[in-house]
This record gives structure tokens, C-alpha cells and sequence, in this order.
């Protein structure tokens, strides 16, 4: 919103407000209410209704949480485990939301707003699809923040992306990347990558069905 609002750190599925929602993995429900006391988010009702699970993937040293809000009902309470694909509530807009959608969003070893990774990175493709990730730096090799990048489709009629980079001070990148963008569901196929960083950069790219590109120019 030109800057008026905060980073956003989760992803939105507009939905019709009861739409199931499901868990993204096998996990614990570590929390499950109102957001009113504020201790999920920056502020006070950020998320309103909302669930939290905790996963221990295979091999991952630290735990992840995924975080659903602006829920209309919740169908479970705080320690019981769930299974990938259990509905866990609805849709809503309760929290600070402007119409019906979930808000989805993942946090890595603390369940924490400053925990908040890309969640795009975590999201399987659907089936034909892929996903870019890339670090863009200066020449020296530090991130440039809030640059935007323009994703431009050279073999489908799927519309242009546009994106930016993340903002300074932001901890939204994993520490196996060190990625500053990220998007996710990209039809397969061929794209132009353009941004302006001391002079016009154009790089031509290739989404995989079910894998990752990753960019540093």
C-alpha cells in the first residue's frame, strides 16, 4: 500500500467465509483462540480467530509453526495433535482483515512475529508449477532492499509478476537461502527477469515443473 503498511509476513487464500481450512502438516496445536492479547502478532486482535501448529519435520533441527488467521470457527483446542489434510476451521475475517480469506503464515524455531519466514518457500507447486527464489546484491555482495523486480512470462499467458525485494531489517529469509524474494506457483516455462540497480538488468529464466530456480545474478 505505498509503503502505508507493514511487511506482510503470510500469505492470503481468499476463500468464502466456512471454507474448511486444513493443516499444512502432522503437528500439535500450540495455540487456538482470539488474538486479543496481542501475543502472536504486533498488535492486539492482528489475527483474531486463529490456530498455531508446531511440526518437527525429518531433519530439520528446529521446529516450525504454521500460523492460520482470521478464522470464523476453529475445530480444535491447544495440545491436540492433527494430522496433514485435518480441517482445523474456517475461513473468516475476524482480526484485522478486509474481507473473507485465510491468512497463511510460517515461523521457524520460535512461535514469534519475528520467527516469520517467506512462506512461499514452503508451499508445494501445484502439479506443472515451480517456484523462483534469488538473492539480488550490490556488488559487493550486500542485499539491496525494497527493489522492485518485474517476472515476466515469455511462453504462456499467465499475467506479469511484480515483486520486491525484502525490506531492510526484515528476517523474513531462511538462513539455507539467504533469499531476499520469493514466489511460488509459477506455471513451467520460460521468463524475463527485469530490475533497475545502478542500470537496467534483463535475465531470461527457467521454471521447472516441481522444483526451484534460484537467482544471483
Amino acid at each position: 500500500m505505498n509503503g502505508e503498511r507493514e511487511i506482510h509476513h503470510g500469505v492470503e487464500f481468499e476463500n468464502p467465509i466456512g471454507t474448511p481450512v486444513l493443516a499444512a502438516a502432522a503437528g500439535t496445536v500450540v495455540f487456538a483462540g482470539d488474538d486479543s492479547g496481542g501475543g502472536l502478532s504486533p498488535w492486539p486482535n492482528f489475527y483474531g480467530q486463529a490456530v498455531v501448529i508446531e511440526h518437527h519435520p525429518a531433519g530439520w533441527e528446529q521446529p516450525l509453526f504454521t500460523l492460520y488467521g482470521h478464522l470464523s470457527e476453529m475445530n480444535v483446542w491447544e495440545g491436540e495433535p492433527v494430522q496433514v489434510g485435518q480441517v482445523i476451521g474456517a475461513v473468516g475475517m475476524s482480526g484485522s482483515a478486509d474481507g473473507p480469506h485465510l491468512h497463511f503464515e510460517v515461523r521457524v524455531g520460535e512461535n514469534t512475529y519475528a520467527s516469520s519466514r517467506n512462506p512461499e518457500l514452503w508451499l508445494t507447486p501445484r502439479g506443472g508449477f515451480g517456484s523462483l527464489a534469488g538473492r539480488l546484491t550490490t556488488p559487493t555482495g550486500e542485499n539491496i532492499p525494497a527493489l522492485p523486480v518485474n517476472i515476466l512470462p515469455l511462453n504462456s499467458d499467465f499475467p506479469p509478476l511484480y515483486l520486491q525485494t525484502y525490506e531492510a531489517g526484515e528476517a523474513l529469509s531462511t538462513a539455507s537461502l539467504e533469499e531476499n524474494f520469493a514466489v511460488w506457483n509459477l506455471p513451467a516455462g520460460r521468463y524475463r527477469m527485469e530490475f533497475i540497480a545502478n542500470g537496467l538488468h534483463r535475465l531470461e529464466i527457467t521454471i521447472h515443473p516441481g522444483e526451484r530456480t534460484f537467482v544471483t545474478p
